[in-house]
């Protein structure tokens, strides 16, 4: 039974304390109503390298997205954040993944970790699946370039993706949100902030997402809800004690899954004959299909001023549970195949760290990080049609993989130090980490037929694996601040991602697999000219990668699994990485700016055979990475009407360019050899307007996005290993518009 837990969080009456706040209305400003327009770029602050700094000051490549920003583009949750991140790109798969300048984890199985790491205030979250599925009463989101192997640890190979959410406030506000879109889409976001006391501070807020199904099969639907408490005491100048608890839950269909190939497959005799339609499905999807999550967490964050230091301690943890069967009806409507995924994570995070003051001419910080998981998981594989007794296996052939015992724990220690030298404006920066970690797990091979308990079929395998691995990893570089507003940098850093164990017996030489491992170099440069009213930054990266952690159809001819189908993760070999990214901001006078973005990429897996015992290597070698387009392109321009009684009306548009790229996913066929879907070259346009109201906190705004109604295949995946005729195409949304009210008290 699906667990609600966001009810009892949002059990105190938003109505009742809007009530509150009304007697004591604020009328707050927006970016431009009620506020004199400027003619300089705003300057803008993150914690990207874990304290507060000048983003043009920081030597390192960071995209950062304020919620206006966020509002006006109508996007609601985390994977439409990829239309205003060039270098990021997200699968929507079952279980949500990412990608930072190509490097990325699409691995769904259990115990993997994401190449990115992801957090919510500071709390580092193990799995995409632990993130609220909705985003609300944001402060900002920060999406970090690149390995961060020193501050951010193992598990940051591509990068980071910060959600920073608003902390209470010692005054009364209010905000209510409601929108309403094309295919039933019906969202709202509300917020209250009361000041119980002269030190204590409480606010509480919600967001929900509901629309239809985007596909005319009835999946890629979405009805989502999030809510979360923040307390805040600040007795003295010196002590900030803030605890948060969080919930959510999200319900779906799920992707398209059905009988159906994308255009432009090669290698797959049976795509030859078949059509692929955006937005329609051939078949219903089954009634059975869903995906399901439910989220809870809690939080602590204690800041303290020692005088020489200031000191942070994060306490976290979160639970979520997942739950989801897709099903692949055949041609004629006969359900063909059932993917089972049921998991239930527990993960504790302890961090403390010591930062230098603000003022102090050198910079740094240094802590310790502690992680404990749990995760009991199961996957189940159920087959069909009449086609598997071609392998001599009967209809209804089922194997599952139970993780039931699980434990991964993870400890470290790192550094990170930016030091002045004699030469005005030149300093040095360095970093170290040291951690180490064990993945223990204890699970069972099951195989059998559907429906009969006696059967030659059925069997049980017990699994047990261990891995353990210690790391250090470091940063080393040079950062130039030659004039107050131009700054060059230059750095070397390594990184890992965590190995782990899959659900075999160690006797079949798959029982884990290694880290994947990273050199990475990058130099930048972050520039304003002409009094704050051009901003150019640049930057320009090669990685060296090892180990890449490939999810892989395995269909042993021999052995004690000869004619099973198992999906173990195994590593490659070696694999490059670089390209750069070049960002501009123009300020054409007070009421007009123009944004521009290139992302560049060449990404090519240099050597990449996985040897697999009884069964055909996989050889990729000189072959693309998929989700790396060689080049994306983003232009944005927004004017603002200002309005008599200082109300503003502004007008935006932007659109990108999608270079032609490998969607994630690959094909086996009757002759083993692989083929890919090649996504073409696409470009998607948005219009956005909104009204905001300077001195009765109203503000009324419309979007349109994907005006193109382009269809983007972000993932696609085979059937049956050496049959193709099923296929999972993964689908970007569609064209959609709508438009909301939104009342600030």
């Amino acid at each position: 039974m699906t667990r609600s837990y966001f009810k009892p969080l949002l059990g105190c009456s938003l109505t009742a304390l809007m009530a509150v706040l009304s007697s004591h209305s604020a009328h707050a400003q927006s970016a431009h109503a009620g506020a004199a327009p400027s003619d300089q770029i705003q300057e803008v602050v993150i914690t990207a390298e874990k304290r507060t700094e000048n983003l043009q000051k920081a030597a390192i490549a960071v995209d950062v997205l304020k919620p206006n920003e966020i509002a006006k583009e109508g996007i609601k949750n985390a994977v439409d954040l990829q239309e205003m991140l060039p270098a990021v790109k997200f699968v929507a798969a079952d279980v949500m993944t990412v990608s930072i300048r190509g490097l990325g984890t699409t691995d769904a199985n259990a115990g993997v970790d994401s190449a990115v790491a992801y957090s919510e205030d500071g709390i580092y979250l193990s799995h995409p699946n632990a993130l609220s599925p909705v985003l609300f009463d944001l402060k900002s989101v920060e999406a970090v370039l690149g390995p961060q192997g020193t501050l951010y640890g193992r598990n940051s190979n591509g990068g980071a993706i910060n959600f920073i959410t608003n902390d209470p406030a010692n005054k009364y506000e209010g905000m209510g949100q409601i929108g309403i879109g094309n295919y039933g889409e019906v969202d709202s976001e509300a917020m209250v902030n009361i000041p119980l006391t002269d030190d204590l501070a409480v606010r509480f807020a919600e967001g929900s997402q509901r629309h239809n199904a985007y596909n005319s099969d009835g999946s890629d639907n979405l009805d989502a809800i999030a809510g979360r408490a923040k307390l805040l005491y600040t007795p003295n100048s010196d002590l900030r004690v803030l605890l948060t608890v969080d919930a959510s839950q999200r319900k779906s269909v799920g992707q398209t899954y059905g009988g159906a190939c994308p255009t432009g497959i090669t290698g797959v005799a049976a795509c030859n004959t078949t059509h692929y339609v955006p937005w329609q499905g051939l078949l219903p999807a089954a009634q059975s299909q869903y995906n399901n999550d439910d989220t809870f967490g809690v939080s602590g964050k204690i800041d303290y001023d020692l005088g020489w230091a200031n000191l942070t301690s994060l306490t976290g943890y979160k639970q979520y549970q997942f739950s989801g069967t897709t099903s692949a009806p055949w041609y004629g409507g006969v359900d063909n195949f059932d993917y089972v995924h049921h998991e239930n994570d527990r993960f504790i995070t302890q961090e403390v760290r010591l930062a230098s003051e603000p003022n102090s001419p050198v910079k740094w910080v240094a802590g310790v990080f502690y992680s404990d998981e749990t995760q009991p998981v199961v996957t189940q594989f159920n087959y069909y049609h009449t086609i598997l007794q071609t392998f001599g296996l009967p209809v209804g052939y089922s194997q599952s993989f139970p993780f039931i015992s699980t434990s991964y724990q993870s400890e470290a220690a790192f550094g990170d130090v930016t030091v002045p030298l004699p030469v005005n404006g030149l300093s040095l920066e360095g970093g170290m980490r040291y951690t180490h970690e064990t993945k223990d797990a204890a699970g069972l091979v099951n195989s059998g037929v559907l429906g009969q308990p006696i059967s030659p079929f059925n069997s049980s395998i017990a699994t047990s694996n261990n891995e353990t691995q210690s790391r250090v990893t470091w940063k080393a570089g040079v950062k130039y601040q030659f004039t107050s507003q131009n700054l060059l940098y230059a750095d070397a850093s390594t990184g890992f991602k965590s190995g782990g164990v899959n659900d075999l017996p160690a006797s079949t030489g798959l029982g884990t697999y290694a880290p994947e491992t990273v050199l990475a170099e990058e130099v930048g440069s972050k520039n304003r000219f002409l009094d704050g009213r051009l901003q150019i930054d640049a930057s320009a990266f090669h990685y060296a990668y090892k180990g890449y952690q490939t999810y892989t159809f395995y269909a042993p001819a021999g052995g004690p699994f000869a004619g099973a189908t198992l999906f173990p993760t195994v590593n490659s070999q070696t694999a490059t990485f670089e390209g750069g990214e070049l960002d501009a901001i123009a300020r054409l006078t007070a009421v007009d700016t123009l944004k521009f973005d290139l992302n560049l990429l060449h990404d090519e897996f240099n050597t990449f055979n996985v040897l697999l015992p009884y069964a055909a290597p996989i050889l990729r070698s000189n072959s693309e990475v998929p989700l790396a387009p060689k080049a994306t392109y983003n232009m944005s321009y927004e004017h603002t009407f200002m309005m008599p009684n200082d109300d503003a009306l502004s007008f935006g548009v932007n659109s990108e360019v999608v270079m032609s790229h490998l969607a994630q996913g690959n094909y086996t066929t009757d002759s083993g050899a692989l083929g890919y879907y090649r996504q073409p070259t696409y470009h998607e346009t948005g219009i956005d307007i909104s009204y905001e109201t300077a001195e009765s906190g109203w503000t009324v705004s419309g979007y349109i996005r994907n005006i193109e109604n382009a269809a983007v295949v972000n993932s696609v995946a085979g059937g049956y290993p050496n049959q193709g005729p099923t296929v999972n195409a993964m689908i970007d949304q569609p064209r959609t518009f709508g438009f909301s009210v939104k009342k600030v008290f």
